[in-house]
């Protein structure tokens, strides 16, 4: 007895839905129920016969994967049964699969040309005529398509991009009008119509676009935002603050529509306007901290908000913050503008966070070892985050001079000069830290005994900056303690106590070189007020007594 699998049953379905294919000239072959939907049943020939069979044959090939024996096999059916346009759809489905575009779009044009309503047929025409950039082509498939199926809306929308794609502006947005006469006004098909109005440049049809849209959704307050917005950008200031008028007086507590009439208030140059919304938008917990850091960074320019704006910014990153969960994220950002504000502890935390987080930004290190350097009682931390920036970013010079200034408080000349040196050996970007870098040189020559090498130090730093009263004082002092250049030593000791009259140890470095000249009685006045401006100095009051002798 014979028995069959049921995938076999199954072919053979899917094959006998095929046959009708072949059998009927134009109309006979599938319509728009399906690729292989059987029509009515009717008398078929021989002829029609021999043909579906060997269109099963072809299709059972293709089901099995065996692609290249089935196009052959289709390649035989339209060879002897030309009028079978499932064959040549088949063969067109095979070619484009393979990439062979030209050949597939011939098939695909002889199976639509033997049944010009099957839509699956004017489907695998239209991949065709895609895939070659035939917009021409394209959209009159696509308009065959529609005109067939008018109750399939999807074909709209693909039609609609056919006249996108053939650079048909109006058409496509035509096609996208006979969609909204079966639905009505809906927000996908309005908001692609003012994108296509204002591709094509008819700002004025993308507005009408939107007043649709508002007039027949007026409880979405986002569509009088939008229209606002494209009244902004006409600079129709006017008409755009009767749509922001609208949404305050619907919905006074969304904080957007207030970050909006900041910008409307800046368009019109009215900052204080502006920065009033800004604050009310921020103060309103809706807006998250997240959002406030991003508006605060597009709203104001660099200048505004470090410069002519700062009292307002300042402020308002402090609110930003407030109710930041992760700071991480914002901390450098923070961190500079608290430094900016000369906030230096709390900037310094900022930034500590900051590259917690990521240590690779140079410039995050830099700051923070600026904050810490100006904020007493950091000299631990200073020399900690110098060392390991020195050790990431060995080219900069800040980290080596903070741990060459960190070695010489502590005595450890050796080590200071190595990092001195270490700078010198990169160099300078524009002159950042060489004055000071050479005068701190000179001083750790100096303490090691290498005097010929101090006072060429300390003649760089004076070149650089001829008037770093730092390095003019020690440099005289040094002078003096030797015993030699004293006249030179005198003159540059002169100029820093008339820079810096009130300054104890630039008097006392000018008394005691006066002193070491033999001038005590010009000395002296000046050891006085030394002393009387640092009374706790046991230096200074012994320079007072060897004077006095």
């Amino acid at each position: 007895m014979y028995t069959y699998k049921k995938g076999n049953i199954i072919l053979w379905v899917v094959a006998m839905a095929l046959l009708w294919s072949c059998g009927g000239g134009k109309k006979a072959a599938v319509d728009s129920r399906g690729r292989y939907e059987r029509p009515p049943i009717k008398e078929v020939t021989e002829e029609e016969l021999e043909a579906d069979g060997m269109l099963i044959d072809a299709l059972s090939l293709q089901e099995s994967g065996r692609t290249g024996e089935a196009l052959e096999a289709y390649g035989r059916v339209v060879a002897k049964h030309p009028e079978c346009a499932a064959a040549w759809y088949g063969m067109s489905q095979l070619l484009g699969a393979r990439g062979w575009i030209d050949s597939a779009e011939s098939c695909a044009w002889h199976a639509v040309t033997l049944n010009t309503d099957n839509v699956w047929y004017r489907l695998a025409l239209a991949q065709c005529q895609q895939a070659k950039g035939d917009t021409k082509g394209l959209t009159a498939n696509w308009e065959a398509i529609v005109k067939s199926h008018p109750e399939t809306l999807e074909y709209y929308y693909e039609l609609s991009n056919a006249y996108i794609a053939a650079g048909d502006l109006p058409r496509a947005v035509e096609a996208l009008n006979r969609v909204e006469k079966q639905i009505g006004v809906t927000e996908p098909i309005s908001l692609q119509k003012q994108k296509l109005w204002n591709a094509a440049g008819k700002p004025d049809k993308a507005m009408k676009e939107v007043e649709a849209l508002a007039e027949a959704m007026p409880q979405e307050k986002r569509y009088q935002a939008i229209l606002a917005e494209m009244h902004m950008q006409q600079k129709n200031y006017a008409k755009a603050k009767t749509y922001y008028d609208r949404i305050v007086a619907a919905d006074p507590d969304d904080p957007y529509i207030h970050i909006q009439l900041a910008e409307y208030y800046k368009a019109l140059g009215k900052a204080a306007e502006a920065d009033s919304e800004m604050v009310r938008a921020f103060d309103n917990r809706a807006l998250d901290s997240k959002s406030k850091l991003q508006i605060l960074g597009s709203f104001y320019t660099n200048e505004e908000f470090f410069g002519s704006r700062r009292q307002t910014t300042f402020r308002l990153m402090d609110k930003a913050m407030e109710g930041c969960k992760d700071s991480t994220e914002f901390a450098a950002f923070y961190g500079n503008v608290l430094f900016n504000q000369e906030r230096y502890a709390e900037a310094a935390r900022q930034f500590e966070t900051a590259l917690g987080k990521d240590s690779s930004m140079y410039e995050v290190w830099e700051l923070l070892l600026v904050s810490l350097a100006s904020s007493p009682g950091n000299e631990t931390k200073i020399e900690h985050y110098a060392r390991r920036a020195a050790q990431l970013f060995p080219v900069h010079t800040l980290p080596h001079f903070l741990l060459a200034q960190s070695a010489l408080v502590k005595e450890r000349y050796d080590e200071a000069l190595k990092e001195l040196q270490t700078a010198e050996r990169w160099g300078f970007t524009k002159g950042y830290l060489e004055a000071e870098t050479y005068g701190l040189m000179g001083e750790a020559y100096y303490r090691t005994g290498q005097y010929d090498k101090a006072w060429k130090s300390y003649e760089r730093c004076l070149s650089l900056r001829p008037d770093d009263m730092e390095t003019l004082n020690n440099y005289a002092y040094h002078l003096a303690e030797q015993n030699t250049e004293l006249e030179k030593a005198e003159r540059m000791s002169r100029r820093t106590i008339e820079a810096q009259p009130d300054n104890a140890n630039s008097l006392d470095t000018y008394a005691w070189i006066l002193h070491l000249m033999g001038r005590d009685s010009e000395a002296l006045p000046y050891m006085e007020k030394a002393v009387s401006l640092d009374p706790k100095s046991e230096t200074l009051r012994e320079h007072l007594k060897e004077i006095k002798k």
